[in-house]
């Protein structure tokens, strides 16, 4: 028998390193497949291992075909499976010297699937022998304990520490700019700022690692940035937008097969939908997260699921229910010791208790999670508004009214970007806006009445004259009566349209004034009852969109004026090259105020061009300001000027966030808003694209936006060269 073992090695071992070069390359793709797609790489690494019919422990090759494996098995969720394969690689470390990084990567994968089963005290165990066994000189492999161990500090809601060795991770990939690493550490950080409640900190983190990800076409970091950047959009209550990203997360994470990453998505998804009152549709993601989530044996993702459904049984009035689940969601979460899902549970077990109307034990439970280390600001505004709603339904009206101010304080923290607004102006104005329009629909219909009279005297005349000349004049009056009869309809036709567009533009205004309206009414009662910290901040910010809603007025009159045909163009001819230079020149120092680059490429034919300068400059100004505004930190913006025969055409295309298909064709219509990355939070019109296009079209030419390669959007105007030299 060991004659046979022995003649097998013999004539085995030299077929494999005798094709060692394209198994070398083999598992060089099988880790690029592993990170795209798992579940077609363990069907590659089963291949593979028909290669070795025995175990190889000296052989460099069959040792990294085994630790892919067990990574592989780890994505797919057959956590057991990995375990026996990293056991087997543990009994082999005495002969496998020569492999330097052995005992301290086995540890660390042996560390992150209990992580994934929510054993997170075990898992700092063996990241802790890791550590202590990783050579020096293995950067790379340090950096990876070092983020499984902030995960690990993250679970715990040890959130400063966790910054810290995150932050040493990226220390280390650094210097050698490791792309994959920088994008799952950057998504990490962002990950525990959100936490910690520095969402600006955390979108920015985020944000970063989008960008790594895209660059890389890494779908698994593709999807984490894409779920925790629609937590984000979840906690400052842009539901929209949140369900975008956590629906294209969804998607990736299906195509992936983790069943863990699926269940989280489908759990964020029952969140949002539940917070819009689609009962059923949070129903259904619930379940399905709750099914894989047992099936996975992980405590504290499973603690967290069953938070979710006891939520949804809150909105049921199925109370009991309600009660039992999230009480053994608490108990799986304490086994877990994972402290953040714990405080989640708790919140939730107190929204129940104020439904119940057992106020003072909410009271107690509060304060109880008050207590508790690393609480972020979200949960902080969460409890003490909960804490003033109890405390008002048991009568201590000046505890509870404390506990709105803290509750106020937190939420101006979260939504510190977000602009106040002067109420009494703005009613002004809106007032201003509903008389001028009132007015004009009047004198519609007193015009609509004088015609109606008009005609009615003619008829009367024509019964006159038809009763002299019945006869001569029969063929006459019934012609007449045709012409008139088609001019009443055409004007009326006219009228209705002119009131449809006037009616229709007073919604848009009305819709676009509702909302900082109500934000003004909340600034100016927090004034008048002291809440306001800091009066003149709060009357700068008051001035500010006083100025903002001046903007969106003087829009509005010129955009009434080209509708009019009252505004002329002043045609000369321009050279273009020079004009879109000195623009560009313009608005580079805004530009650098967000790391971005603007670019300009001249034409190289004719650039002289019959045209309005004031209005193309009008249109290039609110394109460049547009795209500075929109387009993210260290993004670009490309105008590119050409010419030919027929026509003049420039461009104006920047990098991401672009906008969704259906947005293209409807962004140049007047106060549109965009539910994707580029609504209009920035304090504009929304009539800015509406007047280029206008413009545009009053030179003869027509513009258009379409997705740009740079990952953002591409508009493009055409002026033709016939028309403007005919104006000449």
């Amino acid at each position: 028998m060991r004659l046979i073992v022995l003649l097998s090695f013999i004539f085995i071992i030299p077929s494999v390193h005798s094709d060692g070069g394209q198994l070398d390359k083999s598992l060089s793709d099988l880790n690029i497949l592993l990170e795209q797609d798992p579940k077609q790489a363990i069907i590659k690494v089963s291949e593979l291992n028909q290669l070795f019919i025995h175990p190889q422990p000296s052989s460099r090759l069959w040792f990294e075909l085994k630790i892919i494996e067990a990574k592989t098995e780890i994505k797919l969720g057959l956590y057991q499976d990995a375990k026996q394969h990293l056991y087997q690689l543990e009994s082999y470390l005495p002969v496998m010297a020569q492999f330097s990084e052995a005992p301290a990567l086995i540890k660390l994968l042996l560390a992150q699937i209990e992580q994934k089963q929510s054993n997170i005290e075990s898992s700092f165990t063996l990241l802790e022998q890791a550590l202590g066994v990783v050579p020096k000189e293995l950067v790379v492999l340090r950096s990876d304990i070092l983020h499984s161990l902030a995960r690990g500090l993250r679970y715990k809601a040890r959130y400063r520490e966790a910054e810290r060795v995150v932050k040493d991770a990226i220390s280390l990939v650094e210097p050698i700019n490791d792309k994959a690493r920088l994008g799952t550490y950057y998504n990490q950080l962002g990950v525990i700022y959100d936490y910690m409640g520095s969402l600006q900190l955390a979108l920015r983190f985020h944000e970063k690692s989008l960008k790594l990800q895209r660059s890389l076409k890494n779908q698994q970091g593709l999807s984490n940035s894409l779920y925790n950047i629609g937590e984000i959009y979840r906690d400052l209550e842009k539901y929209n937008k949140a369900l975008l990203h956590f629906e294209q997360a969804l998607e990736v994470d299906k195509s992936l097969g983790d069943p863990i990453h699926i269940a989280n998505s489908h759990g964020k998804l029952s969140q949002v939908y539940l917070q819009q009152g689609e009962i059923e549709l949070a129903l259904s993601h619930s379940q399905s997260g709750i099914e894989l989530t047992r099936s996975s044996r992980s405590n504290s993702d499973l603690a967290w699921q069953l938070s979710i459904l006891a939520k949804i049984y809150v909105a049921q009035d199925a109370l009991s229910q309600a009660l039992s689940v999230a009480q053994e969601a608490l108990s799986l979460a304490i086994s877990a010791k994972a402290s953040r899902t714990e405080r989640t549970v708790r919140l939730v077990i107190i929204e129940i208790e104020l439904v119940q109307g057992h106020y003072a034990k909410a009271l107690v439970d509060i304060e109880q999670v008050l207590t508790l280390p690393g609480i972020g600001n979200s949960y902080l505004a969460k409890l003490h508004q909960y804490k003033a709603q109890a405390q008002e339904k048991l009568g201590e009206f000046e505890s509870a009214l404390h506990s709105l101010q803290q509750f106020i304080e937190i939420k101006a923290i979260l939504y510190q970007d977000l602009d106040k607004q002067q109420a009494l102006t703005l009613r002004q104005n809106v007032e201003f806006i509903r008389q001028e329009q009132a007015l004009k629909l009047i004198q519609n219909e007193q015009a609509l009445q004088q015609a109606s009279l008009e005609n009615l005297k003619l008829q009367r005349g024509m019964g006159v004259s038809l009763l002299l000349c019945f006869m001569a004049i029969a063929i006459y009056i019934y012609k007449r009566q045709q012409q008139k009869h088609k001019y009443v309809e055409l004007e009326a036709d006219m009228m209705a349209q002119s009131l449809t567009q006037k009616n229709r533009l007073l919604a848009d205004v009305s819709h676009e004034l509702r909302t900082p309206l109500a934000a003004l009414k909340l600034t100016v009662e927090a004034m008048q009852h002291n809440i306001e910290p800091d009066p003149k901040k709060g009357f700068d910010k008051i001035q500010k969109k006083i100025s903002h809603l001046d903007n969106l007025i003087k829009d509005i009159y010129q955009s009434a004026q080209f509708d009019n045909d009252v505004l002329t163009l002043d045609k000369q001819p321009v050279d273009v090259n020079v004009l879109i230079g000195e623009i560009v020149e313009e608005f580079q120092p805004m530009y650098a105020t967000k790391q971005q680059s603007l670019s300009f490429e001249a034409c190289t034919n004719n650039s002289l061009c019959f045209v309005d300068p004031a209005r193309i400059r009008q249109v290039l100004f609110n394109l460049l300001r547009n795209s500075h505004f929109y387009t993210s930190n260290e993004g670009q913006t490309h105008v590119n000027f050409e010419s030919n025969e027929e026509h003049m055409k420039v461009t104006v295309e920047d990098s991401f966030p672009g906008v969704a298909e259906q947005d293209l064709e409807k962004i140049f219509e007047r106060l549109y808003r965009c539910e994707g990355s580029r609504s209009r939070d920035h304090g504009g019109s929304g009539l800015g694209l509406a007047i280029c296009k206008q413009i545009i079209r009053a030179h003869g030419g027509n513009v258009g936006a379409s997705h740009s390669e740079m990952g953002g959007v591409s508009i493009t105007l055409y002026i033709p060269f016939e028309e403007t030299r005919s104006d000449s």
